[in-house]
């Protein structure tokens, strides 16, 4: 084999190796991201925060008072005072705006 054979030969394996390394790192790093998630992700607040954390504390609060057989927990025909607690998308929302 001449010389340029194996120059020529060198460098083709030198290139493939390269590429070869190239994808395995790319690959690396695209596992690496999915498996910690995108700090924008994590910096942002979920746009249901709110509803979930008003949820939650109507969960608790019903929850306090479902042994205690005091609290009224029907409503007469003309009594509209219930809708007065009833949630509003304003309470929820980051900013009080609508989607």
């Amino acid at each position: 084999m001449s010389f340029a054979t194996r120059a020529a030969d060198l460098a083709h394996k030198t290139v493939v190796s390269s590429f070869i390394g190239l994808f395995c790192y790319q690959a690396y790093q695209l596992q690496y991201q999915m498996r910690i998630g995108t700090d924008e992700a994590k910096k942002r607040e979920h746009p249901q925060a709110g509803f979930i954390q008003m949820l939650r504390d109507k969960y608790d609060e019903e929850y306090k008072k479902y042994y205690d057989t005091g609290h009224r927990d029907w409503y007469d025909k003309d009594d509209d005072s219930y809708l007065k607690n009833l949630p509003r998308p304003q309470d929820y929302q980051p900013g009080g705006k609508r989607n």
